[in-house]
């Protein structure tokens, strides 16, 4: 159905449509977009490009912008673009046929129908940063479309743009100590759980990384094994890999079931001989998780818990281990540019993030302490005066 994607017309497009040149950067981008799991029954899957969802929930003027949109240098990471094409398909999408719209078109939004999205989101508990996240998508392409075509006024106010806590950590990822590492790797149950474990947080890397890598990324040079993974941004980084990464690696090579059709070249691959997802990793994860009581709160094997619910119980994910290790680097005193280097941030400032949110932890816990000190004979006064 890729075939029939609308195509771009004269004026909006970065290539002239029917041209050799207009087919080869249509099919990049739509590669690009890659697939997303539409269905899964047991072990069968089904995925659909993210590019014909999106032509779905889209007028075809709207499509071709948004690829344009894509396009630019601005939006350099694979990851950013799909997020964005989710947004705009699963959330304004399905909010301008609930409008009475067939499908979303640039400019069929007012200022008051994103007051009272807004509001809405608000009242169902949407934290800031979700809905400041939805309407940046929004507001983003809306003033790109305007730079090339008639659109009424941008609908995204700076009156409906949410206050976000740049210091509110109650949100960030939560980051675990390493006995907690340890404690997950201990609930492996095979070679193939230690190894996801072991290679996400010794890389400090990213679940689409892992999930993206083939079998001829793996380098041997000398003794040491190395692995060249394609980071944001299409950056390439030959990383050196830990031995016994480097033997878990050899077994899960050496005894994996026979590669599915399209899945020959893949570094990992589940038990059915496909390519593993992010899907895989997050489940594989939160079982590993649950087991090792990481992450949890002390109720969640009582019965009537529900772990949905609980504010205090967290799935274990793959950036839970990207910011743990991270965040290890930074405790075991290692520069913060050498650190920065290591994560490949862009912006040092999101490297001193992970230190500020860090320090600030522990030195709200040594003044919590110090008050401690003052008061910590109280509990035992008053047991031992219940006592008597």
């Amino acid at each position: 159905m890729t075939d029939q994607l609308p195509t771009q017309r004269a004026g909006q497009s970065i290539a002239l449509p029917g041209s050799d040149l207009f087919e080869e950067v249509r099919r990049k981008l739509v590669n690009d977009l890659g697939q997303v799991q539409v269905d899964r029954q047991g072990q069968k899957r089904t995925y659909r490009p993210r590019a014909e969802l999106l032509a779905e929930a889209v007028t075809p003027d709207t499509f071709v912008m948004v690829m344009d949109w894509l396009s630019s240098t601005r939006r350099g990471s694979l990851q950013t673009k799909r997020n964005y094409v989710d947004d705009i398909r699963r959330v304004w999408g399905a909010y301008a046929q609930e409008l009475g719209h067939e499908r979303f078109a640039l400019g069929c939004f007012t200022a008051d129908h994103i007051r009272a999205w807004r509001l809405r989101m608000e009242g169902r508990g949407a934290p800031p940063t979700t809905i400041s996240r939805y309407l940046n998508t929004l507001s983003s392409l809306h003033t790109y479309a305007a730079e090339k075509i008639d659109l009424p006024k941008n609908p995204v106010t700076q009156d409906d743009r949410p206050k976000v806590d740049k210091g509110n950590t109650s949100r960030s990822t939560p980051v675990l100590e390493v006995d907690e590492v340890q404690a997950v790797v201990r609930a492996a149950e095979n070679e193939f759980d230690a190894l996801v474990v072991l290679l996400l947080y010794t890389l400090a890397g990213r679940v689409s990384e892992m999930c993206a890598a083939d079998v001829t990324d793996r380098i041997e040079r000398g003794r040491r094994s190395y692995l060249d993974v394609t980071r944001k941004e299409h950056k390439e980084r030959i990383l050196p890999l830990p031995i016994t990464v480097a033997e878990l690696l050899d077994a899960h090579t050496a005894g994996r079931p026979e590669p599915a059709e399209g899945a020959e070249n893949a570094l990992l691959l589940d038990a059915s001989g496909r390519r593993l997802d992010r899907h895989d990793i997050a489940r594989l994860l939160t079982r590993l998780g649950r087991k090792a009581r990481v992450l949890t709160c002390p109720a969640v094997d009582k019965p009537g818990h529900a772990f949905a619910r609980c504010k205090v119980c967290r799935n274990l994910t793959p950036h839970v281990l990207r910011a743990s290790r991270i965040t290890h680097m930074l405790d075991g005193h290692v520069d913060l540019a050498e650190v920065q280097a290591f994560a490949d941030h862009d912006n040092p400032a999101t490297t001193v993030g992970y230190w500020k949110r860090r320090n600030k932890g522990q030195r709200n816990a040594k003044h919590v302490d110090a008050a401690e000190a003052l008061f910590g004979d109280v509990a035992h006064r008053f047991r031992q005066k219940g006592q008597e």
